[in-house]
């Protein structure tokens, strides 16, 4: 006889076609029917839908709740966590994740328990690295419903393991975390049995009773004995709970075992095109991802080596607010227009929070650095490896001409890039009554001057009034290119053309842009069935060029003549322009920076920018939370996708956090984004990156690639002009290439480039000219009572080659470090820490796996890293 383990629960979207504060009430009452239920026996057990950020939602409002909920959490019959919101996995960072898990299972412990299997009802899609994160929280149990692939695996339940060995028993649900639903008010019982039982290989059945913001089932009991009496399956059910179903699965053996991403669209809806709509969210939360990882956190453990206490607790509450948006739809951006502007209201938040605390900080430590004097400049590098990428800073000066030495007096160079005059007295409505002598200067400038790894350096101003330097650092302009040791890119007779310094290889339109209708929704491109798709290489664009000693850029701007909407689009009437600033740098890097501004008017299209790569290959790169993927251009089953029944079709538009390559024997072309998430590789060597879709829908029926009922919301129409994008947008990409890697890929290494790249230097300059340097230098500040000094190479990587995900504080007596090894092959490293006397290997709860261990001659020595592992490392201070 087989086991059907009944457990009631609620999926409760934090948001989607309605505002959080739309269901709050709802909420509210419906914590009072599970209370009720589970305190009177109704219920024995109640899932809160694997988050626990709504139960701190419904305590802001019933305070008074707190030890009647803490007492049934303690009790077991109230199911708690352990995410805190029910995240995407997809394009959300791998930090983002843990951190969600952290403090989802930090903020259950106030109640005394929680929830241990790992729970994502209805994420769009399951990333590799979901088993290893997992195990890291000591999880090995998984629940999801999206993303099997039928081909892949039969089995509901199996076996699933990320490529370090970590693995997590799984059970996958079948036809939604709503359809147990059925056994309340549907009589079928056959029918029923039929539909869930499907795919089930083993004795124990696990069966979900609920639904989204569905209300309690006070019956469910009843519905259980009624269905035990009627069964003619041989099937016995109970009221269970996950966690007792999987401590019964795991008596049973012959597990299938399965490896890699789960996002085949063969059994459920997948998205696979949701990585673009609404980038203006995603551009943005990628950005407050990079500080606080990059450079809030590691500042607050260079703060720790300087005796400044880090603040842990608002350190938390930043991150807590910004998880929020992380939400499976909250994330994707498939919302009504007013949750989306709450979401952009929450990331702006964080976003001021997150620049504040890094803000605060610097200014604190600088301005407590025992020697310090007026124009004494102070750069925080706050990675691990040393950066000699040039640095861009504002500087503010009484004269407009300085220079700019090192500590040990040689002149740095320098490019300026704008220089403006301005007033600092009281302002008056007639400035002819300005006092002359309190004017000074701003310029923004780029300077070269390489920095330790994780350290904080000076350099310092020397104002002249000489106009000799200021001279020789103005732009050098040629006709037609740029060009640095690595590439020299040339703009002719309307072409982007690259020539590769070291290859050799020349590349012709080596950027595009291709602009085409979207007749989708929210959750999906879909081609219009009449479509006009218009190529852009910038025939009409004028040019102007500039090849200073350090930065060198081209600057293009013109406009691509478009389609207003689907039916101009149809009537090959193009009757609006889209204007675009596009500017190309080159620094000596290795990397072309790609900046690309436009100004949006046009409805119902996408834009993409396409990389001819000089690479030819029917497999890309790319990068996922804790890993790297391959994947196919062409994948299997796309031309037959209807006739076998797959809920829409296996798109080749897939998900990338950072960068995505194409390589082959010899060279590799990757693509480093700032808060782009999606490609598609054309004929199998060009690299397609969405830009942004603009759609008017949150679900629209029948599409081409996704047939059927609307997605979201299948009974009303949701119109989301906002979702549109008519507004000013900024694109931040570089483009690198490699060469002579002997065939080995070192995703290690790009994993690196790529941080040099995305995480600018914070910096602060001693002055009292300029009072709005950061938004609270106009007030004063108190330095720390103990005088500080410079120091370089707190933690220094440069015999490292493994990842770094994040350093991070814990305590006031100890940090984080966790790192991962993205290669194939394991690796033996040496880490040098300079600030630490001890450390322990912890997991991702800071617990420790491992007795401590001294850090001797300042290393600490990894051995036998595999592929794909992540590491965690306590250090004591």
């Amino acid at each position: 006889m087989k086991k059907v383990h009944v457990y009631a629960n609620t999926h409760w979207d934090y948001e989607w076609y309605f505002t959080a504060n739309e269901s709050i009430v709802q909420l509210i009452y419906h914590m009072d029917e599970v209370i009720e239920a589970l305190e009177t026996g109704s219920l024995n057990y109640y899932l809160l839908d694997g988050q626990v950020s709504i139960l701190e939602e419904y305590l802001k409002y019933m305070p008074k709740n707190f030890e009647r909920i803490k007492k049934l959490v303690s009790e077991k019959k109230l199911l708690i966590g352990p995410w805190y919101t029910q995240t995407d996995e997809l394009i959300i960072s791998g930090e983002s994740i843990v951190r969600n898990l952290f403090y989802g299972i930090k903020s259950c412990k106030e109640f005394g328990d929680y929830f241990k299997v790992g729970y994502l009802p209805d994420s769009f899609g399951q990333t590799k690295d979901l088993p290893k994160i997992l195990n890291g929280f000591s999880i090995h149990d998984f629940i999801f419903w999206r993303g099997l692939p039928k081909n892949l695996c039969s089995d509901r339940e199996f076996i699933w393991e990320s490529e370090d060995g970590s693995e997590v028993l799984t059970s996958n649900i079948k036809n939604g975390y709503y359809y147990g639903g059925n056994i309340i008010y549907n009589d079928d019982i056959e029918n029923v049995e039929k539909t869930f039982s499907d795919g089930v290989s083993k004795n124990n059945i696990l069966l979900s009773v609920g639904g989204d913001q569905r209300y309690v089932d006070f019956n469910l009991k009843e519905r259980i004995d009624f269905y035990n009496k009627n069964s003619k399956n041989n099937l016995l059910y109970i009221e269970s709970n996950c966690e007792e179903y999987f401590k019964e699965l795991r008596k049973e053996n012959n597990f299938k075992r399965v490896k890699g991403e789960l996002t085949s669209p063969s059994n459920s809806k997948i998205h696979r095109s949701i990585y673009s709509s609404r980038y203006d969210h995603k551009y943005l939360n990628d950005k407050i991802e990079r500080r606080l990882i990059y450079q809030l956190e590691p500042l607050f453990v260079i703060g720790q080596s300087l005796g400044l206490s880090p603040k842990t607790d608002m350190l938390e509450n930043i991150w807590k607010k910004l998880l929020l948006n992380h939400a499976h739809d909250s994330a994707c951006g498939c919302n009504s227009d007013k949750t989306n502007r709450s979401i952009t209201s929450r990331l702006i938040d964080v976003d001021q929070l997150s620049y504040s605390a890094s803000d605060y900080i610097v200014r604190k430590i600088c301005e407590s650095i025992e020697d310090k004097k007026n124009n004494d400049l102070f750069i925080f590098n706050t990675l691990p490896y040393k950066r000699n990428n040039p640095i861009k800073l504002n500087v503010s000066t009484k004269s407009k001409f300085f220079t700019i030495k090192n500590e040990c007096g040689n002149e740095i160079k320098y490019n300026i890039l704008s220089q403006e005059k301005v007033y600092r007295g009281s302002i008056k409505r007639n400035e002819s009554e300005h006092n002359p002598e309190l004017y000074y200067y701003i310029t923004t400038l780029i300077i070269e001057h390489p920095l330790s790894p994780l350290s904080l350096e000076r350099i310092k101003i020397y104002e002249t009034e000489s106009s000799e330097i200021y001279e020789s650092s103005k732009a050098k302009n040629s006709d037609n290119f740029i060009e640095d040791s690595f590439y020299k890119i040339y703009f002719y007779d309307g072409k982007l053309t690259l020539f590769n310094k070291i290859t050799k290889i020349l590349l012709q339109d080596f950027i595009s842009l291709e602009d085409s209708g979207d007749d989708g929704d929210t959750y999906d491109y879909s081609p219009p069935i009449l479509d006009r798709k218009i190529q852009h290489s910038f025939s009409e664009s004028s040019a102007t060029f500039n090849n200073d000693s350090i930065f060198k850029s081209l600057k293009m701007q013109s406009y691509i003549r478009l389609p207003l909407n689907l039916k101009d689009r149809e009537l090959n009437i193009l009757n609006t322009y889209l204007k675009y600033d596009l500017k190309i740098e080159l620094n000596n890097s290795g990397n072309i920076l790609v900046h690309l501004t436009v100004d949006n008017h046009t409805q119902d299209h996408r834009l993409r920018a396409v990389i001819n790569s000089g690479v030819v290959s029917n497999i890309s790169i790319a990068d996922t939370p804790f890993g790297i993927i391959e994947r196919l251009n062409t994948p299997e089953n796309i031309d037959c996708w209807r006739e076998i029944g797959w809920k829409e079709e296996p798109s080749p538009i897939y998900p990338f956090l950072n960068f995505v390559t194409l390589k082959n024997k010899n060279i590799s072309t990757s693509v480093l984004s700032k808060g782009i998430k999606e490609y598609e590789i054309l004929e199998n060597s060009k690299i397609a990156l969405t830009l942004f879709r603009s759609v008017g829908f949150l679900g629209k029926p029948n599409l081409l690639r996704r047939p059927g009922i609307a997605s979201g919301q299948e009974f009303k129409y949701i119109q989301t002009p906002d979702s549109q994008l008519q507004e000013k947008l900024k694109f931040k990409f570089a483009i690198r290439f490699e060469h002579n890697f002997n065939g080995e890929f070192d995703a290690n290494s790009l994993k690196k480039e790529y941080q040099l790249y995305a995480i600018t230097t914070p910096y602060y300059q001693i002055q009292e000219l300029n009072l709005f340097t950061n938004t609270l230098k106009y007030f004063v500040m108190h330095p720390l009572k103990d005088k500080l000094k410079t120091f370089e190479n707190l933690i220094d990587f440069s015999e490292c080659n493994l990842a770094l995900s994040s350093i991070f504080p814990i305590d006031k007596s100890s940090y984080g470090l966790r790192l991962v090894n993205l290669n194939s092959k394991k690796e033996k490293e040496v880490i040098k820490i300079t600030f630490g006397k001890d450390y322990e290997i912890i997991n991702m709860l800071y617990e420790d796996i491992s007795s401590k261990r001294d850090i001797i001659d300042s290393k600490i020595i990894l051995d036998n890293i595999k592929y794909g592992e992540i590491i965690n490392l306590k250090i004591y201070i």
